[in-house]
């Protein structure tokens, strides 16, 4: 009798050990279906990220081109050459930000880390106001890269290509930290993609 009990017994354990075998195998390969997600997501996002263009039209007459690539390669020389004439402007778009990330939802993709998360929706327009319908009167950025919804006011049969918008996100924010934002977005997704 005691010699079915002892085979009893090694029987449970081994179908113990097995268990926690087969468990420890698939928390492996879920973990790595997780990384390959966010792996494939960040790269996707830095893809899309890559080619956008950033128009900055000053109120002084003074054009700016600038690619998030520029922070990344100099940042010294971008944040205190190149946005020199423009940093300490509030931050103004034109029609284009409403494109901006109009093919992610923050809210529903499951595959967004936190971090990443905030600083896309810190960047996403979601809401703003008509500020002006003269250009000239305010430094503004026009987005390239991005496809531009139709835009109409409302109550208006008129195209409202000609509007500058503050966005609510926005508000307090100067051309210089706007970008800063960019470049925290553009470390995060690179961290998940090298990390």
């Amino acid at each position: 009798m005691s010699y079915e009990i002892t085979l009893r017994i090694i029987e449970i354990i081994l179908q113990l050990v097995v268990v926690i075998i087969a468990w420890k195998a698939l928390s492996v390969w879920k973990s790595e279906i997780r990384g390959r997600d966010k792996y494939k997501l960040a790269k996707e996002l830095l893809e899309y990220i890559k080619e956008l263009r950033f128009l900055v039209h000053s109120k002084n007459e003074s054009f700016h081109q600038i690619y998030l690539n520029d922070i990344l390669v100099d940042k010294e020389n971008f944040y205190n050459d190149q946005l020199f004439l423009i940093g300490k402007e509030k931050v103004y778009f034109d029609h284009s930000i409403w494109g901006l990330f109009s093919h992610v939802n923050t809210r529903s993709d499951v595959f967004l880390t936190n971090p990443i998360r905030l600083l896309i929706e810190e960047l996403c327009p979601r809401s703003g106001k008509k500020i002006s319908s003269d250009k000239g009167q305010y430094t503004f950025i026009h987005l390239g890269g991005v496809e531009i919804p139709k835009m109409r006011d409302i109550g208006n049969e008129k195209d409202s290509i000609n509007d500058i918008y503050q966005m609510h996100s926005t508000e307090q924010l100067t051309i210089e930290e706007y970008f800063k934002k960019w470049e925290r977005l553009v470390l995060e997704l690179r961290k998940s993609i090298y990390d």
